[in-house]
């Protein structure tokens, strides 16, 4: 259980190297090559205008869930242990130490499992880990929600890494079962009044599917 929660951190942690890469690629490539999911650029002649083709996936879709994708917004191949993931597309930043990295506001979808914890067990396990991990960490706005019926708890975290100032909204639903997902929105302090709101958009739409 340590172990997986560490993993998903360390996802959470050094995926902001990573949306700079993947969006590089990407942007030299003009659209991504991989996608989550079964949600597909639309065929048509004009596939290559991207502005189109992004307002018409308005839902970032896996066997298991799916979740609004806001206009503006694209799919990319998730980093290793998420199972989706998504950056804000051509986002234009002026801090200087954001832009050395490349980074881009994202967020990452992951699965994980309780074994045994309850929610809020499990939410303060990532808490504490995070805490290991990120060195001075602050966390803010803890509360109980309901994503979709679904019972949830979210935080708030600021940090700092590679010089960038972070702030990020993680969000832990608890599936069916033993599942748990948990969902990372991160973007810069500085924008965070931005992307608060649409963040938490994002997050009231998760939707699982249900299994028989």
């Amino acid at each position: 259980m340590k172990n997986k929660i560490t993993f998903i951190i360390l996802i959470i942690v050094a995926v902001t190297v990573v949306v700079g890469i993947s969006f590089y690629f990407i942007k030299k490539n003009k659209a991504p090559t991989n996608f989550v999911g079964n949600t597909t650029l639309p065929s048509q002649a004009e596939v290559n205008n991207q502005t189109n083709s992004e307002q018409l996936q308005s839902k970032l879709v896996t066997d298991d869930f799916e979740i609004s994708l806001p206009e503006g917004w694209r799919k990319t191949a998730p980093a290793m242990g998420a199972v989706a993931m998504a950056v804000k597309a051509d986002e234009e930043l002026t801090d200087p130490a954001a832009q050395k990295i490349n980074f881009r506001s994202y967020f990452a979808v992951s699965y994980d499992t309780l074994q045994e914890k309850s929610l809020s067990e499990y939410v303060q396990s990532v808490k504490s880990q995070l805490q290991q991990i990120i060195s001075g960490v602050v966390f803010a706005q803890e509360h109980d929600t309901t994503i979709n019926d679904k019972p949830a708890q979210a935080f708030e975290a600021s940090f700092t890494q590679q010089g960038v100032n972070f702030k990020m909204l993680m969000v832990v639903v608890k599936g069916v079962g033993d599942d748990v997902w948990v969902m990372s929105f991160n973007t810069l302090q500085d924008t965070w009044t931005e992307y608060q709101k649409i963040f938490s958009d994002i997050a009231s739409s998760f939707k699982l599917k249900l299994k028989n």
